[in-house]
């Protein structure tokens, strides 16, 4: 099975929405299309499609961090796998590329967030070299209607 890593284009809208909905966030085609127009025009955000056989079966979402206490550093933002394809060495694919993609970018580190309920992922990154450096909550603030809606959305559906 020819596994290949590539940029994602607009075109790849209704896949990542699908793939979406496998990480437990409900995201439409027309908004991911909205979405990836956006992030695909930044020079600091990277995204890219996983192709089997010329399938989306996996996405990940990279982008530059700058924060007053560190250097800039790059995180993986989002990554999810189709269920029918895990365990096959798409995710850690993914994660070497955005590696590259960082390190072009003059980035030393690279860093990312996962639920606590996502003990598989967790493993996963532990067994590409992650360390889980320190265990936080999360906090959010609806600033109006449309926050509040987002809120909403803003904790994925894990079993």
């Amino acid at each position: 099975m020819p596994i290949s890593i590539r940029p994602a284009c607009v075109q790849d809208a209704h896949d990542v929405a699908r793939l979406t909905g496998q990480l437990g966030y409900d995201t439409t085609p027309a908004e991911a299309t909205a979405r990836l127009t956006h992030i695909l025009a930044r020079w600091d955000q990277r995204f890219l499609i996983a192709d089997v056989d010329g399938q989306a079966a996996g996405w990940l979402h990279a982008a530059i961090a700058e924060f007053i206490e560190a250097e800039p550093f790059a995180v993986i933002a989002g990554l999810v796998v189709d269920r029918d394809h895990r365990r096959q060495g798409i995710g850690r694919l993914l994660i070497e590329a955005a590696e590259v993609w960082a390190r072009e970018r003059g980035c030393s580190l690279i860093r990312l967030w996962s639920s606590v309920a996502r003990a598989d992922a967790h493993a996963f990154y532990e067994h590409l070299g992650y360390a889980n450096v320190k265990t936080q909550h999360a906090f959010a603030k609806a600033l109006d209607v449309a926050g509040q809606q987002q809120m909403s959305r803003a904790v994925p559906r894990v079993k």
